[in-house]
């Protein structure tokens, strides 16, 4: 007898094939199909006409790992039907750490939701950390380059090693514990001070277990050419599989005209090669991004803490104001209100508001109020999180339909309550995912219903080999969605939603109802995915 049985939904099944009738069946946290009119026994029947089963949605580019402690039940996320995201993205992992650091964590973690202890060390220990307690949904992780390289750095310093090995080292642990391999984020971070050679280096030891590179790459206007030259650079060095993170353009920051096209182009021509690569895109105008990777090298390099002095310096400031032209560059020409404050922990009052509001309240100009910020901030700065409109809807559309982007948020699950609550005021956290569904497949047909569900589930599980997931078929682990339509329609504004995203009316991790009539069920069946683990 089946656990559950769900009949009369038309069935999209992640291979982008066109939508048809089919009964789905839930046994032993496997799926089983039968025809339409086919009524095995069930113990629990689902009635599910007019309605779409999909396969659980999946994330290819998420900071859940940033949140999921202070968040285990992924309210915002597990409510859009996303049952598996794939975290550790851009270089920033909270794993690998030194002793020394794990009060910083702990600060940066804090502003996330959680206030627990920071008990781990290594990459493992995180993972043990993270999965003990358990999740609503399957994580698949990366380590990120900014930890490997941070928790080497006071390898070498305690123990007189060399750098380069101490960071082999390190990546090896993690590549044991589970990575599937290894991330950067080379617009801010140590990722900035990382040659080219160190991480070809560190793509050699990922070959050896077949893994993955994703990478924020170091530029993404004036110089992207350039930065798409060294991201395959270091894929090649390993004949790694690939994903090039956001492969976007900042609308007003010195693109010059093509290079988004020419970008593609190079991405193409590497895959006629035959490197296993591919981009991602995400559904709005507007995007995260961390305020140090506004600030210069020469202020970071002695680190944080340093830094976040520096800025007290009336001239070290107007240094930093002259050196500003990196990153979101139209900060630098003065494009303001296009950037709003998401987190601060040193100043909570001003997060939600934009810059022009900031202002208002303090009395100082835009530079002057971030500074304030970064500098109260200290050690804890690489925290403060900004969100701005960073490209036209025209750019969005172009990327999500091109066939070699899959559809990411570049988000974390987040929650209407407690710190988490009062820092994603943004439908991007409570609706970004169902909002491809809702604008670029239903309202504008930017690609086809089936095309997306497939972008988002088929074939990400293909593209980071996560085995058993992202199709509804025989055998395959039951990670379904049932959406109402009419319901998934109303899922395209950009209005914050008053409540968690209501389209998903029925959601299974594993075979696990973990939201049902559109209520969290507070199941929480995730398991950790990595390239030993299915």
């Amino acid at each position: 007898m089946l656990d559950t049985l769900i009949v009369g939904a038309e069935v999209i099944d992640g291979t982008g094939a066109p939508r048809a009738p089919r009964s789905v069946g839930i046994e032993a946290g496997r799926i089983v199909t039968f025809p339409p009119r086919e009524r095995p026994a069930a113990r629990r029947v689902v009635r599910a006409e007019g309605a779409l089963l999909t396969p659980g949605l999946i994330d290819p580019h998420s900071h859940s790992d940033w949140s999921v402690l202070g968040n285990r039940d992924a309210l915002s996320t597990i409510h859009q039907g996303v049952t598996t995201e794939v975290v550790g993205n851009c270089g920033v992992t909270h794993a690998p750490i030194s002793g020394r650091d794990a009060e910083t964590s702990a600060a940066a973690l804090a502003a996330f939701g959680y206030t627990g202890e920071i008990a781990w060390r290594t990459f493992a220990e995180y993972l043990d950390a993270v999965h003990d307690g358990g999740t609503a949904q399957n994580l698949v992780w990366f380590v990120g380059h900014t930890a490997l390289r941070r928790a080497a750095q006071l390898d070498a310093e305690e123990r007189g090693a060399d750098l380069g090995g101490a960071l082999e080292r390190r990546l090896r642990e993690a590549l044991e514990a589970g990575a599937i391999g290894f991330t950067t984020g080379l617009e801010y971070g140590d990722g900035r001070f990382a040659a080219p050679e160190e991480l070809r280096r560190l793509a050699e030891v990922v070959a050896e277990v077949d893994g993955m590179y994703a990478s924020h790459i170091r530029n993404r206007d004036s110089s992207l050419a350039e930065a798409v030259d060294e991201f395959f650079s270091i894929v090649r060095a390993g004949g790694l599989r690939a994903q090039l993170s956001h492969l976007n353009v900042r609308s007003g920051t010195g693109a010059a005209p093509g290079a988004w096209e020419r970008a593609v182009e190079r991405l193409e021509a590497e895959r006629a090669r035959g490197t296993e690569v591919l981009a991602d895109m995400t559904p709005y105008p507007d995007g995260i991004g961390l305020a140090t990777g506004l600030l210069p090298e020469w202020l970071l390099r002695d680190g944080l803490a340093e830094a976040a002095r520096g800025l007290r310096d009336p001239e070290v400031r107007e240094r930093v104001r002259a050196d500003s032209d990196r990153y979101w560059r139209f900060l630098h020409r003065g494009e303001w209100h296009r950037a709003r404050l998401t987190v601060s922990p040193a100043t909570p009052a001003l997060e939600g508001l934009s810059f022009p509001e900031i202002t208002e309240i303090t009395g100082k100009d835009e530079w002057d109020s971030l500074f304030d910020m970064l500098a109260a901030a200290g050690a804890e700065m690489g925290s403060v999180q900004l969100i701005g409109e960073l490209f036209t809807e025209r750019h969005v559309a172009e990327a999500v339909a091109h066939e070699r982007f899959l559809l990411g948020v570049d988000g974390f699950t987040s929650r209407r309550d407690g710190p988490l609550g009062r820092r994603t005021r943004h439908p991007l956290f409570f609706q970004g995912h169902t909002h491809f569904l809702a604008h670029h497949a239903l309202a504008t047909g930017t690609l086809s219903l089936e095309q997306a569900v497939h972008k988002m589930t088929g074939a990400v599980a293909e593209h980071f080999r996560i085995a058993g997931r992202g199709r509804v078929r025989d055998g395959a682990q039951a990670d379904l969605v049932l959406f109402d339509p009419e319901r998934l329609a109303g899922a395209d504004t950009l209005r914050l939603p008053e409540g968690d995203a209501d389209a998903a009316r029925h959601v299974w991790g594993n075979g696990i109802p973990v939201v049902e009539e559109g209520r969290s069920t507070g199941s929480r069946p995730g398991r950790r995915l990595g390239r030993s683990r299915a």
